[in-house]
C-alpha cells in the first residue's frame, strides 16, 4: 500500500503540475488529450484498486480531493450531462514517461490482490454511477488541491485568450496508441450547454460547426489577436474557459468598442464627425461607386485633416448611412405625393438583360408652387410578365412608403421599355381604366424606341434585318476580339475603332444596327475598312483570318446590305428625335400627341421618298460606290423597295398602338391651353374652345375628389374661359397661361382645377432616362450581388437627391442616432428577475443582449 500511495501522490502532484502548466504554457490539444487518455486510466486504475481495498481489507484510507470554486461550479452544472467531457492538460515529455512506470507498475500490484482476495462483487461505479473525477474526489480528502481557489488575471496575462488552443499533425493520437491507453472506461465528452447562452450574452454556438465563439470579439478585434480560439471558435466547452475570457483584457477593449458602435453618445464632436462620413457615402451614392470606396475616400478626408469616426468606415457601415440618406428622401417624397392634389405614375420595364425582370416606377406631382416634378419611387421584381404582374408592381410601389395607390389620387398612367410588348401595354391600360376609369393613358418614349421598333418588325417577313444584324456582329467581333486586329483596325479606321472598343462586349449588343454611331461610323470608314479586308484576304500565310477576311468583304459589296444600312439610319433618326421630345421639359399633352402623329407621317413618307441617309447613298452611287463596285444591283433594287415598305408599314402600326382611344379625345382637347393655336381674328376667338373645354370638364366630372366638391356647373365654367380669352388675346405661351391661371386662381377655380390634371400628366421622361443611366452605372459585373433594398436606396439618393453642394444630413444623422439608441436588447423575464438592479443596468448600458443559437452556418 506504500507504493500505491506514493503512486497516488505522484500521480496527484504531477496533475497539479499539469493544471499550472495549462494555465500559463498553452500546450497544443493534441498533446493535451494523449496525456489526459494516460492521466484518467491511470486515476481509474487506481480507483479501482481502492475500491477493491476498502471491501477486503478495509485497511486503507486515502482522504477526499479538494476542488477549486470555478471547478465545483462547473461539476454541479454537468452532472445532468448524460456523457461526462475531458479535461485538457499540457504535454509534458518526463510526467509521461513517468505515468507509464505508474501504470504498469498499478497494473502489476491490482493483478496480485485479485489472486489473492477474488473479483469483487460489484464495483464503485456499478452502485453510483458517478463520473470518474468525482469518484476521485471522494477518494483523495486532504490532499492539495489541483488549482488555485480562486482565479486571478494579471494585467499582463489577460491579453492572453484563455481558450487559445492549437493541432500539431505529429501528436495526433493514433487510434492503437488510443486503444492502448484506454484501459477500459468511458471518456468523458464536453458538450455545449444552451443555458449558456442565456447566461453569456456574448457567446454564440454553431451545432455544425460544433464551435463557440465570442461575437463582440469576432467583430471588433484588430487583426493581431484573430488567431484567439473565441475569434476562430472553440471547443472548449467549459464554462470557467468563458469565465476566464470574459475577464481577459482582449475581450474587454472590444467590448468598449462594442458599447462606442453600438450606443455612441450623441456629443456636438461626434455629430460634426459623422456628418463628414454622411458627406462620403452621399458622395458615392450619387457618382455610383461601391460602397467599399468609403475607407479610402475618409482615410482622404484623415488625410485633409479632418477628423472621422474610425469605427464606422467599412462597406457594411456605408449601406447603413446610405439607407439613412434615402430613408429621409422618400419621407420627403411621401408628404410631397400627400400635399399634391393630383398624381401620375410612369412605369419603366427595363431594357436590359441584366434587369429584364426589373420595373422601375416613377411618380410625378405638383409641388408647393403648382409645377410639376418626378421622382424616384421604387424598383420592384416583376413576378410575372403580364398585367397582373404589372398591377401588383404598382400596389407594392406605394406601399413601399406605406401609401394606397387607391387612397391618393392618380389620373395619369405611361408605360414604356422594350420588355413590355404593345398587346400587354394596351391590356394594362384596359385594365386600369376598367377599376378607375378617370386615369388617362398616355404614350411616353424613355429612352431608345428604336429598339422596340426592331423587336417587333424583326421576323420572318424581314429575315433581312437578322442577316444584317448577324453579319455586322461578325465584322466587328473579327476585330474586336483580336489585338493584332484591333491595332490595324485603329490605325486604318480610327472612328469604326473608337466605337467598337465602346460597345464592349458584341455579342451581348441587343441590336447592332439599332446603335446609329456604330452605322455611322462604318460608312464614315466604309473604305479604309473594305480597303484591310481584301489586303488580309490575299495574305496566305494568315490562312483562316483570310478565308473570314473574303466573307465579310462579300457582305460589304452587297448592294442591298449597303443600302439597307442607309436606310435605316433614316428610320432611327425619326425615332431618336421623337425620343428626344421627352427628354426635355414638361409638354402639353396635346403637344405630345402631336409630335407622335408627326413621326407617324415621316415614317409613311420614307416609304416613297428617301430620307437624308438613303438621299446621301443615292448621290454617291453611279456605277460604283465611291469606286467600289457593289454586287447583285438587280435583284437586289427589286428586293429593297418591298423591305422598305414593309419596315415603315409596320413601324408606323407600333407608333399608333401607343396611342390610346380613351384618352386621345382628352389629349386633343388640351391643345385649346396653348395659345399659339388660338386664331387671329377677334370673332372667331370668342368661338374658340367651347366643344374641347365641354369635352375636359366632362372627364373633370368623373374624378371622384372633384366631382364630391361639387362644381359650380358649365356656365361657371364657360365664363371663366371668356374671361381668360380676354385677358391673353395678346399673348401666346403655354405657360404664361398656367401661371396666370395660378396666380388668380379664385378667379378661375375650374380651370385651376383642369390646369392640375393636365400639368401632372406625363409628358417628360427626364427623370426616368436618368434612373435608368445609374441603375447601369451601379449595377456592374463587380456589383452583382447588390440586393434589391439596396438597389432602391442608392437609386432614391441618385435620381431624388439634390446636389452635393445642398445635401443636408442633418435629418438622417437623427435617424441614425436613433436607430442606434433603439436597437435595444431584449432580455427574458426570467433572466431580468435572476438578476440584480445593478448588474441590469451595467449589462444594458454597456452590451446588446441578444445571444443566439446558430441552427446552421
Amino acid at each position: 500500500m506504500d507504493i500505491k500511495s506514493h503512486c497516488l501522490k505522484s500521480t496527484a502532484q504531477g496533475k497539479i503540475c499539469c493544471r499550472e502548466e495549462e494555465e500559463s504554457d498553452w500546450q497544443p490539444l493534441a498533446k493535451k488529450k494523449r496525456i489526459e487518455l494516460i492521466f484518467r486510466d491511470v486515476l481509474q486504475a487506481s480507483l479501482e484498486d481502492t475500491s477493491t481495498s476498502h471491501r477486503t481489507a478495509g485497511v486503507v484510507h486515502v482522504p477526499v480531493l479538494k476542488k477549486e470554486k470555478e471547478e465545483e461550479e462547473e461539476e454541479e452544472e454537468e452532472r445532468s450531462s448524460e456523457e461526462p467531457s475531458t479535461s485538457f492538460c499540457p504535454n509534458c515529455v518526463k510526467l509521461k514517461r513517468r505515468i507509464l512506470e505508474l501504470e504498469e507498475e498499478l497494473s502489476r500490484l491490482r493483478g496480485e490482490q485479485e489472486d489473492g482476495v477474488g473479483p469483487p462483487a460489484q464495483t464503485q461505479q456499478d452502485q453510483d454511477p458517478l463520473h470518474p473525477e468525482q469518484g476521485l474526489i471522494q477518494d483523495f480528502h486532504g490532499m492539495e488541491p489541483l488549482t488555485p481557489s480562486q482565479v486571478v488575471l494579471d494585467e499582463e496575462d489577460q491579453d492572453m485568450d484563455s481558450a487559445d488552443e492549437s493541432m500539431s499533425a505529429e501528436l495526433v493520437i493514433s487510434p492503437e496508441d488510443s486503444s492502448k491507453l484506454s484501459s477500459g472506461g468511458n471518456r468523458r465528452i464536453r458538450r455545449f450547454k444552451q443555458e449558456w447562452l442565456k447566461k453569456f450574452w456574448f457567446l454564440r454556438y454553431s451545432p455544425t460547426l460544433n464551435e463557440m465563439w465570442c461575437h463582440v470579439c469576432r467583430q471588433y478585434t484588430v487583426q493581431s489577436s484573430r488567431t484567439s480560439a473565441f475569434i476562430v471558435g472553440s471547443k472548449q466547452f467549459k464554462i470557467h474557459t468563458i469565465k476566464l475570457h470574459s475577464q481577459s483584457n482582449l475581450h474587454k477593449k472590444c467590448l468598449q468598442l462594442y458599447k462606442l458602435r453600438m450606443h455612441p453618445e450623441k456629443t456636438e464632436e461626434m455629430c460634426k464627425n459623422m456628418m463628414l462620413l454622411f458627406n462620403a457615402a452621399y458622395h458615392l451614392a450619387m457618382e455610383g461607386r461601391p460602397f467599399s470606396d468609403l475607407r479610402p475616400l475618409a482615410e482622404l478626408l484623415k488625410k485633409c485633416e479632418l477628423k472621422v469616426v474610425d469605427q464606422y468606415m467599412n462597406e457594411g457601415d456605408c449601406q447603413i448611412l446610405v439607407h439613412h440618406i434615402a430613408r429621409t428622401l422618400k419621407e420627403d417624397l411621401a408628404e410631397k405625393m400627400r400635399l399634391s392634389p393630383f398624381l401620375s405614375v410612369i412605369m419603366d420595364a427595363q431594357n436590359d438583360d441584366l434587369f429584364s425582370d426589373m420595373v422601375a416606377v416613377y411618380v410625378q406631382f405638383l409641388t408647393s408652387e403648382g409645377s410639376p416634378n418626378t421622382e424616384f419611387l421604387t424598383l420592384q421584381r416583376l413576378s410575372m410578365a403580364n398585367v397582373d404582374g404589372y398591377l401588383q408592381v404598382m400596389d407594392r410601389a406605394f406601399d413601399v412608403l406605406g401609401l394606397s395607390f387607391q387612397d391618393l389620387l392618380v389620373v395619369g398612367l405611361g408605360v414604356d421599355g422594350t420588355n413590355i410588348s404593345s398587346l400587354t401595354r394596351a391590356n394594362l391600360y384596359l385594365a386600369v381604366q376598367n377599376t378607375f376609369p378617370w386615369i388617362l393613358c398616355f404614350p411616353i418614349m424613355i429612352h431608345r424606341p428604336h429598339l422596340e421598333v426592331l423587336d417587333a418588325i424583326s421576323g420572318k417577313e424581314l429575315s433581312c434585318l437578322e442577316e444584317l444584324e448577324s453579319n455586322l456582329k461578325q465584322l466587328l467581333s473579327f476585330y474586336r476580339y483580336s489585338p493584332r486586329m484591333m491595332g490595324e483596325l485603329r490605325s486604318t479606321a480610327p472612328t469604326l475603332s473608337e466605337e467598337t472598343e465602346f460597345l464592349g462586349d458584341i455579342r451581348a449588343v441587343r441590336w447592332i444596327i439599332g446603335e446609329p454611331n456604330v452605322l455611322n461610323a462604318l460608312i464614315k470608314d466604309y473604305l479604309e475598312v473594305v480597303a484591310h479586308l481584301k489586303e488580309i484576304s490575299s495574305q496566305t500565310q494568315r490562312a483562316d483570318s483570310a478565308a473570314i477576311a473574303l466573307t465579310l468583304l462579300q457582305f460589304l459589296m452587297d448592294y442591298q446590305s449597303v443600302k439597307l444600312i442607309y436606310f435605316l439610319l433614316d428610320i432611327i433618326a425619326v425615332l431618336s428625335r421623337l425620343a428626344f421630345t421627352f427628354q426635355g421639359e414638361y409638354l402639353l399633352v396635346s403637344q405630345v400627341e402631336a409630335k407622335i402623329e408627326d413621326a407617324i407621317q415621316e415614317i409613311g413618307q420614307l416609304a416613297d421618298c428617301p430620307g437624308e441617309y438613303l438621299q446621301e447613298f443615292e448621290e454617291n452611287f453611279r456605277d460604283s460606290f465611291n469606286g467600289v463596285a457593289l454586287k447583285n444591283l438587280r435583284v437586289a433594287e427589286s428586293k429593297f423597295q418591298s423591305i422598305r415598305e414593309k419596315i415603315c408599314n409596320r413601324s408606323q402600326g407600333i407608333l399608333s398602338q401607343r396611342l390610346d382611344l380613351q384618352s386621345r379625345s382628352f389629349a386633343k382637347a388640351c391643345k385649346v391651353l396653348d395659345p399659339s393655336t388660338w386664331p387671329q381674328n377677334h370673332e372667331d376667338l370668342q368661338a374658340y374652345g367651347e366643344e374641347e373645354i365641354q369635352v375636359i370638364y366632362n372627364h373633370l366630372e368623373s374624378i371622384p375628389s372633384v366631382g364630391q366638391e361639387g362644381t359650380q356647373g358649365w356656365g361657371s365654367l364657360e365664363v371663366e374661359w371668356k374671361d381668360l380669352k380676354a385677358d391673353y388675346y395678346s399673348m401666346n405661351g403655354f405657360k404664361e397661361v398656367i401661371g396666370h391661371i395660378c396666380r388668380y386662381k379664385q378667379r378661375f377655380p375650374l380651370l385651376n382645377q383642369i390646369v392640375h390634371v393636365v400639368r401632372v400628366l406625363p409628358s417628360s421622361t427626364a427623370c426616368c432616362d436618368k434612373g435608368r443611366g445609374s441603375l447601369q452605372k451601379m449595377c456592374q459585373s463587380s456589383r452583382s450581388r447588390l440586393t434589391l433594398e439596396q438597389m432602391n436606396d442608392l437609386l432614391t439618393v441618385a435620381v431624388n437627391g439634390p446636389p452635393i453642394a445642398n445635401f443636408d444630413g442633418k435629418r438622417a444623422l437623427d435617424s441614425w442616432f436613433e436607430e442606434k439608441s433603439g436597437s435595444s436588447y431584449s432580455l427574458s423575464a426570467e433572466m431580468l428577475n435572476r438578476m440584480s438592479a445593478g448588474d441590469q443596468k451595467s449589462i444594458l448600458q454597456t452590451a446588446d443582449i441578444n445571444a443566439e443559437f446558430y441552427p446552421d452556418i
